[in-house]
């Protein structure tokens, strides 16, 4: 009944918790201030967001989350057989640099620390994840390890370079493949300091002028 009701809140009066694009403030924030860049990004929710949004306690909550803008572990794809239908290996190699993890757990006591603000202080209730019990480094450590995913934008598995390593060149022609170009966040050679869209965009109207060039 809830959900027909902010349905139609929606529909006829462009109002209720559908208008709600769900990450609705975020930030950069440098973990070092030498930093020429931020390395963790932040990220506000008006819901609870645990396990991807499967689970779902009672109530209503809110939700910070941090994540890894520069992770330093580096993951692989490979074939798993001749045949083509076979699935792929893939190894992200999550949390396998320790640089990474030391990031997040700084990122972790961000989110509390905003958690914790005068500004929130009337909708906040219990925290649920990682709790409050988890106060020690391995507690949130292992808080870490148990909840961390991959916030939708995976780069750089066709990246763009000449070097023995790189798939595409500079205008995004795969080596050694004739009439046939990589156009996405796949030919970053690094991931960039934000989300992906935007720059996923620039490289699809670059390589359109490339193309349009020819």
């Amino acid at each position: 009944a809830g959900t027909v009701g902010n349905v139609m809140r929606y529909l006829l009066a462009s109002r209720g918790p559908l208008t709600s694009n769900v990450a609705e403030a975020g930030g950069f924030i440098k973990t070092n201030p030498a930093m020429p860049a931020p390395d963790l990004q932040l990220f506000f929710a008006p819901a609870y967001y645990l396990n991807l949004g499967f689970s779902r306690p009672e109530g209503h909550g809110f939700t910070v989350v941090a994540a890894l803008l520069r992770p330093q572990g580096r993951g692989g794809n490979t074939l798993a057989s001749s045949e083509p239908f076979d699935p792929p290996v893939i190894h992200p190699n999550y949390l396998g640099e320790a640089a990474d993890l030391q990031t997040l757990l700084e990122g972790l006591r961000w989110c509390r620390r905003l958690t914790h603000t005068a500004a929130l202080a009337p909708f906040r209730g219990p925290e649920l994840s990682p709790g409050a019990a988890a106060h020690s480094e391995a507690a949130l450590i292992e808080a870490i390890r148990s909840t961390a995913d991959t916030c939708y934008h995976p780069v750089g598995t066709c990246r763009m370079g000449h070097d023995p390593l790189a798939v595409v060149d500079p205008s995004l022609r795969v080596h050694g493949v004739e009439g046939l170009r990589v156009v996405d966040a796949s030919i970053m050679p690094t991931i960039v300091s934000g989300t992906t869209n935007a720059p996923t965009l620039m490289i699809a109207e670059r390589t359109a002028a490339l193309i349009m060039e020819r």
